[in-house]
Order: structure tokens, then sequence, then C-alpha cells
């Protein structure tokens, strides 16, 4: 922090405290500070991050989870390289990091081809797949600098969301992996809506009044809720998450070339 003093620093951690309450905080003054997952470190003015792992936590182990979990360990991955390139300031740090998290899934008996296909989709999401075995700091700045601006509009999308849901105005679909291609699915859709509500004042795609969200889930969890109804067992909150693996917004722009990437990873992971 070189922003001022110690009083604007608290005002400052009281505005992002206010905005999302269930984050922590601890405040620490010194040239480094580890904090839950991050190592921040002053060096000379410039401000430099990476991972940081508690000793005590056993290391090359993945999140414990019921029900399907390569698709849950396949959304982990995702999560777990996009948070060691914000995370990590030095390239070099985020090369280590990538490849702790490939052994991480190597030793928990996943395939390379599971490995190579989630990895692959990472640095091909920017079209940067030379990044993987780059070590230019000025090329890793601003392939950083593109999750930053992704991480933002994904922020501001949920905003949007969240307000049309507030509004009334948020219809929730659901769409299974067995209807086949994502975005023939999602051009199918568009087609199909727009033929039978073009004319409708708040249905009608071009008045923009109504959002869409579309939430890709497995037919094996349909299984898993209707055995655990079937067997009066509690189905628990980190079960139901699961569900939700890839949630994303339709309107009239919607990207097929997502769609298409999302979809070339599934087909390699199957």
């Amino acid at each position: 922090w070189n922003n001022g003093n110690e009083e604007q620093l608290g005002s400052f951690l009281q505005t992002i405290r206010d905005k999302s309450p269930n984050v922590q905080f601890q405040k620490l003054i010194g040239s480094c500070v580890p904090f839950l997952n991050a190592f921040v470190q002053n060096q000379n003015g410039d401000l430099f991050s990476r991972i940081h792992r508690h000793p005590l936590i056993q290391g090359y182990s993945l999140p414990y989870e019921v029900g399907h979990a390569k698709l849950v360990h396949s959304d982990w991955l995702r999560s777990a390289l996009i948070r060691a390139v914000c995370y990590c300031s030095s390239v070099e740090d985020f090369n280590l990091e990538r490849i702790y998290l490939e052994l991480t899934c190597l030793t928990n008996g996943y395939s390379l081809r599971f490995v190579e296909t989630h990895v692959q989709h990472f640095f091909n999401f920017f079209h940067l797949h030379p990044m993987r075995y780059s070590r230019d700091q000025i090329i890793y700045n601003k392939f950083r600098h593109s999750w930053f601006n992704y991480i933002k509009m994904q922020h501001e999308l949920s905003d949007q969301l969240q307000q049309f849901d507030d509004n009334g105005q948020l219809i929730h679909l659901n769409y299974l992996y067995e209807y086949g291609a994502r975005y023939q699915f999602n051009e199918q859709f568009h087609r199909i809506w727009s033929e039978y509500f073009n004319q409708h004042p708040n249905l009608s795609i071009p008045n923009k009044t109504t959002e869409f969200t579309i939430d890709t889930k497995h037919h094996y969890y349909a299984t898993t809720i209707n055995s655990v109804i079937g067997s009066n067992r509690t189905f628990t909150a980190s079960a139901r998450d699961a569900i939700l693996v890839d949630k994303i917004a339709f309107n009239d722009e919607f990207s097929v070339k997502q769609d298409n990437n999302d979809q070339q990873q599934l087909s390699s992971i199957q």
C-alpha cells in the first residue's frame, strides 16, 4: 500500500468489506505479508505477489467431492489456473504454480490427456498458447491483464443478472450435456425463441428487457438427486453447488466461439 497513510488504508479496506462482507481481513504491517493463499511483498516499491501454501497443509491434493468428481475437479483446475495468473506477478512463479497444479492432477490419477486439455483451453482462451512455455515477463503481463479484464467483466455481468433477477426479468434454463453440442443448442434456442416471441413486448430479444441464464449440468446429477431423495438423505450445499458447472448469460450477441471451446473441452474429457 503506497497510496496514503494507515487511516486511508483502513477506509479503503472498509469499502471492500462493505461490498464483500464474506472477505476476511487481518491488518499486518511489514515488507512481506502472507494472507490466506497469497504472499505479498514490497520489493523496492514494487508490488510482488505469488501463491502461498501453509506448510502444515498436505500438498498435491484435490478437494474432496461426493458425486461426479471429474466434472468438479475440471472446474477446480480451471479456477486454480485463473487464481495462479491473478496471484503470481512473476512469470517464473506462475509457471511453477502451473506445473504444481498439473502434477496434482496426475498424482491423483487423472490422465495426461485430461491435464493437457484443460491447460490448453486455459491458454487458448485469449489465443496465447505459446504463453505456456514462455518466460517473457512482458508477454505474461499482457496475458495477466487480459484475465483481470475478463474477471471484471464477469463481475459486472453478475451484477447485471442480479438486477434483472431482482426485477423479475431473469429466466433460468437448464442444458444437459446429452443434448449435444452446446453451440448448436444455443443457435437452435436463439432461432426458436426469436420465432415464437419476436413480437412479444417483454420477451422479444431486441427489447432486451429479459435476460436468460443457461445452467449446464450432467444427467448424472439428476440421477444422484433422485437417489438421495429416495433414500431420505440430506443433500448438502456443496453437492448442490456442484450441479451448476458453467453458467452463461444469453442475449442476441452471444458468443459462439466460446461455446465451441467449451464443447471441445468436454469432448476431450468424456
